[in-house]
């Protein structure tokens, strides 16, 4: 019996070790593998060079509260670049949205319980608007949505008169959207988690979610199969669109304030997050998980640049580095990836590896598993092979 056990040990940590492979091969093919190297890259490198104010609780709640508003913008641009579309006038819907909050609460009174709703609602139309354009018209995204930009800057200027506006804002209201939080982070963080959990759930564990990705991947395959195209497009549109209200309305709330300048270049800056967390331009692959990191690295970025005495313009830079770098990798990767072959003899599903990787995870005690070829298989029963 003892010598049965000291044989079948070399096997079981062959089959542990075939396990954990095929589970970091898996992991190297989600999107979001790319994003958790960069943050763990770049906390590295500024924890070097700021050794005494970069790991710190105060720095954490700084970046935070940068990646916390453009997040949850940048989660409804994954959506919509998953489904294959871009973006360009998030940026002056949120300008124009916290105007629409400011003037609801200061000129006609109303409670923010109504404003905030309803300052979704319009940007949920504008969304819609875009989405119209595109599906009715069959013309680009990139091009509808850079002209409704500057046709909603335009507005926001016109409405503004080009000077800031403020409001006073319940100090309940302030707390509930963007007040402190025990250990000095600020609510829009959570807001930030909750929309993350949220389009996280719907797009990988609802049918709308399994439409915009057939959407983004080839529409006239999706459409063939009885995909809603034209209305998943339009949806796809307005939820970038409102989550671009709600980032308006935590700053509102947070500076109590709306100028004409308001969101301008943030578009951008979405476009950035969601690429660096792993979403193809090309559309059909994506993660919110993935935008969620980006942003966590945008504020990294930008926070860490700071504390290291960097010159200014070293942040766009930087970003730009690494958007480029991360589009070389999501799309090299992925590609040498996709074409690797399972290891151990697990199959091109994931039902057999999912199981063993789970087991694994769940004891250290690996069963005996028969032999295919000269290699272990987990997930089958039965003895060996004569």
């Amino acid at each position: 019996m003892a010598e049965d056990s000291k044989q079948s040990a070399p096997g079981n940590r062959s089959s542990r070790g075939v396990v954990f492979g095929e589970a970091g091969r898996r992991f190297m093919l989600r999107p979001e593998s790319t994003a958790l190297a960069a943050v763990v890259i770049l906390f590295i490198v500024f924890t070097a060079l700021a050794p005494q104010l970069f790991p710190a609780r105060l720095t954490y709640i700084s970046i935070m509260a940068v990646a916390a508003e453009l997040g949850i913008m940048s989660i409804g641009v994954t959506l919509l670049m998953i489904g294959g579309h871009f973006d360009l006038s998030v940026g002056a819907v949120l300008g124009l949205t916290s105007f629409v909050a400011v003037v609801l609460m200061r000129d006609f009174g109303l409670s923010p319980v109504i404003a905030t709703p309803a300052a979704i609602a319009v940007g949920a139309a504008l969304g819609a608007v875009n989405g119209l354009i595109v599906v009715r018209f069959r013309i680009h995204s990139f091009v509808v949505t850079l002209g409704t930009m500057l046709i909603w800057r335009g507005v926001l200027i016109a409405l503004t008169g080009g000077f800031p506006m403020t409001v006073e804002i319940p100090p309940l209201f302030k707390d509930i959207m963007s007040g402190p939080l025990i250990g000095g982070f600020r609510m829009s963080m959570v807001w930030f988690l909750v929309m993350g959990v949220i389009g996280t759930v719907l797009l990988t564990r609802t049918k709308f979610g399994n439409w915009a990705q057939a959407c983004g991947q080839n529409p006239q395959a999706a459409r063939n199969l009885g995909v809603p195209v034209d209305r998943v497009t339009i949806i796809l549109f307005m939820i970038a669109s409102a989550c671009a209200a709600l980032s308006g309305v935590i700053q509102v709330a947070r500076f109590a304030s709306v100028d004409a300048l308001r969101g301008e270049q943030m578009e951008l800056q979405a476009v950035a997050v969601t690429v660096i967390g792993g979403t193809l331009l090309s559309g059909g692959y994506g993660s919110v998980i993935g935008t969620v990191l980006g942003a966590i690295t945008f504020g990294m970025i930008q926070v860490g640049l700071v504390l290291a005495g960097a010159p200014g313009h070293f942040f766009r830079t930087l970003t730009g580095l690494i958007v480029v770098l991360a589009v070389i990798l999501n799309t090299d990767v992925a590609r040498r990836l996709a074409r690797s072959r399972p290891l151990g003899g697990f199959k091109r599903s994931s039902a057999d590896a999912d199981a063993a990787i789970a087991a694994e995870g769940a004891t250290d005690d690996m069963p005996d598993v028969p032999q295919r070829d000269g290699v272990q298989t987990p997930g089958e029963a039965g003895g060996p092979k004569p």
